[in-house]
């Protein structure tokens, strides 16, 4: 076995005070580290050059405006104009999905530039979950920290999901990272900024590198985890906070890994998910108004309930918030003049977590919902999420719209082009996506959206819910 090299990319965590209104904000980072079994990887230049000034975050602007003004500055302190435009994720399903829709936009305003080949690491479950254990226990024991006798190590952490260090695991990158803003939402945008921008007189910009690196290719995957808790910033200054974790792993070819699979976060308590369903779009005399309505769970749990619009194309906004309620079933109306229409709604949580529904799209000219279309991919090369189906022949399926079974999966459109729809799931479940060798090209978490199929090459393909499975032919 080669000998790896262990690269501390910062020796001290330093705290950041930054003042916010009347509220004192307060984050503080870990120092990023990266250890891998191939040499060859730390032997390698940075490739994004890293910024030789801080720049601290403007709360009177949006993560966007911070960002893209810090991406001027770069294009002229590196003298590289090829260096893209930040656009940022508008929709988003919870704070695992933003955190990875964020990192991933940033490898894209930068991939042109300096050649990163690979822009979106996928998520995988099983990173997801070691992440979110360490930001549990960081709690628990009371320590901010990579690596402890309570917290573990990322090596331990990420094993104890995958498999053994060597032949399943091959190397980690991990960022860890806590403030004290409101919302998780505003926690992740602070945090990736401090990383990215902010991060020279703490940690020598390591955690820019682990989120810009080029050296990721196929074999890696990302996993975010987040909790709040309390945390003493000393001095008697004990202050709920996010703790947030930031897992790469690369994978093993040992045919004995665990990737993709659920073993749970352990170390933390049941998440009280928020399930935002039946979203249903109807238009109001000539469609100058729309009437929205959907079912929402755990309303205990809700803060206040947010539909948000966005119209031929425009940016989506907030057309409408609602108190929540007892009872499950809600509805909003708004005005909309244009040709199309987006929708879907966000819960915020008492907590300060949020959970969104799929997006609907809806036909103001004629009054009809769409179908929709497929999202659009970042420009990159095989991250490894798929793997050749040589079944290429659409077999005969049952009808394309069957009727809903509680106690099976449903899968419509079947055959399908662009993306399935599931009846008969529960909310909050894994699914994984099987070709016909029995490998696993998609994995991800049931929120009741949409699964888009646009990684999927044409072939036949069994999809597992828990206990349920179905099989369904993508053309």
């Amino acid at each position: 076995m080669k000998q790896f090299n262990m690269i501390l990319l910062c020796i001290i965590a330093t705290i950041v005070i930054i003042p916010k209104t009347n509220a004192q904000e307060i984050q503080l980072f870990g120092p990023g580290v990266h250890q891998d079994l191939d040499y060859r990887i730390e032997t390698r230049s940075i490739c994004v050059p890293n910024p030789t000034l801080d720049l601290e975050y403007d709360f009177g602007k949006t993560f966007s405006e911070n960002v893209n003004d810090a991406i001027r500055r770069e294009r002229t302190a590196f003298k590289n104009t090829r260096i893209g435009n930040y656009v940022h994720p508008q929709h988003y399903t919870d704070p695992v999905d933003y955190a990875h829709k964020i990192i991933t936009a940033l490898r894209k305003a930068y991939s042109e530039a300096y050649d990163i080949k690979v822009i979106d690491v996928p998520l995988d479950i099983s990173v997801t979950n070691a992440a979110q254990n360490h930001s549990c226990k960081m709690i628990s024991c009371n320590e901010f920290t990579h690596q402890s006798a309570c917290t573990g190590s990322p090596r331990t952490r990420l094993s104890a999901q995958v498999g053994d260090w060597g032949t399943c695991l091959m190397g980690y990158s991990e960022n860890i990272a806590i403030n004290t803003s409101s919302t998780i939402e505003a926690a992740i945008e602070w945090a990736i900024f401090g990383m990215m921008y902010d991060d020279l007189a703490c940690c020598r910009n390591g955690h820019r590198e682990n989120f810009l690196k080029c050296t990721y290719d196929a074999s890696w995957r990302m996993g975010f985890g987040y909790q709040k808790g309390k945390y003493s910033f000393g001095s008697n200054r004990s202050y709920d906070a996010w703790f947030m974790t930031w897992d790469y792993a690369k994978m093993g070819k040992s045919t004995l890994c665990s990737w993709g699979e659920d073993k749970g976060a352990k170390s933390c308590p049941s998440p009280a998910v928020v399930a935002i369903q039946n979203l249903n779009v109807q238009g109001q005399g000539t469609c100058s108004s729309l009437e929205v309505s959907w079912t929402t769970n755990k309303t205990d749990q809700v803060r206040n309930l947010e539909v948000y619009l966005s119209v031929d194309g425009k940016p989506f906004s907030v057309a409408s918030t609602v108190s929540p309620q007892s009872g499950e079933k809600y509805k909003a109306s708004f005005n909309a003049n244009g040709k199309e229409a987006k929708i879907f709604v966000k819960a915020n949580t008492i907590p300060g977590s949020f959970f969104s529904s799929a997006v609907s799209t809806f036909n103001l000219t004629d009054c009809t919902t769409k179908e929709p279309e497929e999202e659009p991919e970042n420009p990159q090369a095989d991250n490894g999420t798929t793997d050749e189906v040589k079944d290429n022949v659409p077999a005969p399926q049952p009808d394309p719209q069957p009727e809903p079974d509680p106690d099976r999966l449903v899968i419509s459109p079947n055959p399908a082009k662009t993306y399935i729809r599931l009846a008969g799931a529960n909310f909050g479940s894994i699914y994984r996506i099987y070709n016909m060798d029995g490998k696993i090209a998609l994995i991800g978490i049931y929120h009741g959206q949409l699964i888009q199929l646009s990684r999927l090459k044409a072939g036949t393909y069994v999809i597992q819910v828990g206990d349920k499975s179905g099989q369904f032919v993508k053309i």
